[in-house]
């Protein structure tokens, strides 16, 4: 029988705080049937959240009236879906998950076990242009402030400003006009099928031809898109067209070996992405031991079933149990497509 991904626990980095929050972020989304979760949201959800109250205190800002004021510009500056009785799917913009990616990096590179919410703030001053980080400026909340204070208990001297100025409407209508001149025009297309993004070793470049023939009448009935770097074109430019595909994942096959677990690209650029959307959305991760390797060293990885038996890595099994591995990842992948569309 088919082994089943879990979707990551709080031990994978993610504190059950943190996990609230962002689910609570999502729900607002869904309730309104807005189409994207920005970084606006996120900071909304963080005026809301029980463990800052003692930081917006300290920082002198009057969190319900931030978050008043929040909620309304999420409001008027986010895409709706049409009404019917269907539940929308809440894509995450870029900035914001760059911002929850950002977070868990920086708590696995200080040691620390898990993310907080306030991990998630500071990690937003990350994106220097947007929205969010020009209302926290405007409270006179720098990034510098918020890690002193997270790390050494310093509080802020900031003088206190008035909230409700940066909520004025003549603020609100200019920021809905500064975005509506950013938005890009939104054609109407037809749905595409759902994304299933390959993330691999170019080593093991044979193992993923021959996943690819397992997968190939999926693809080919329009039920999933395969996609993997060897769809890069002469001309594209390649990490673009990588981004754009984990942004839109919506399956993820990782053929797990040595060289895999030693490639920078892979642990820097694709499998952060990914792990976000696993705890943001609950995307199916399906990791394949081809090798004898480190998988059950990283905790983060091996908190996601594999889809064959570690201890039996791919390329050490008889080529019949090798088609019946390739098969079972074509057998996981169809279901995941019909759990899906059941949902919808």
């Amino acid at each position: 029988m088919a082994t089943r991904s879990k979707k990551a626990t709080p031990n994978s980095g993610i504190s059950p705080d943190t996990e609230e929050l962002l689910h609570s972020a999502f729900m607002r989304c869904r309730a309104k049937r807005q189409q994207n979760i920005t970084i606006d949201h996120l900071l909304l959800a963080l005026t809301e959240c029980d463990r800052l109250s003692v930081f917006w205190d300290v920082f002198r800002v009057n969190a319900k009236s931030l978050a008043k004021q929040l909620s309304q510009y999420v409001d008027e500056t986010t895409p709706v879906a049409e009404f019917s009785e269907e539940e929308i799917d809440v894509e995450p913009t870029i900035a914001f998950q760059r911002v929850v990616q950002r977070a868990i990096l920086h708590v696995q590179s200080s040691g620390k076990p898990e993310v907080e919410p306030i991990n998630l703030l500071i990690a937003l001053f990350g994106e220097k242009d947007s929205h969010a980080t020009g209302t926290l400026s405007r409270l006179g909340i720098s990034r510098l402030d918020v890690v002193n204070y997270y790390t050494h208990g310093v509080p802020p001297s900031v003088e206190h400003i008035d909230t409700s100025e940066v909520g004025s409407e003549q603020f609100i209508r200019q920021e809905v006009a500064r975005m509506d001149d950013l938005k890009p025009h939104r054609a109407t297309v037809p749905p595409s099928p759902p994304k299933l993004f390959i993330s691999y070793s170019h080593v093991d470049s044979a193992c993923l031809d021959r996943l690819l023939v397992h997968l190939r009448p999926l693809h080919k009935s329009d039920a999933i898109a395969c996609w993997s770097d060897k769809s890069i074109r002469t001309g594209d430019k390649w990490r673009k067209e990588i981004r754009h595909n984990l942004d839109n994942a919506a399956i993820a096959i990782l053929l797990v070996s040595a060289d895999f677990l030693a490639s920078d690209f892979i642990v820097d650029d694709e499998l952060p992405p990914l792990l976000v959307k696993a705890e943001t959305q609950g995307i199916r991760i399906l990791p394949v031991i081809l090798k004898p390797c480190g998988f059950l060293r990283d905790t983060v990885l091996s908190s996601f079933q594999a889809v064959n038996d570690p201890s039996k890595p791919l390329l050490g099994l008889s080529h019949i149990e090798q088609e019946a591995i390739y098969n079972r990842i074509a057998d996981e992948v169809s279901e995941e497509i019909r759990s899906k569309s059941a949902l919808r």
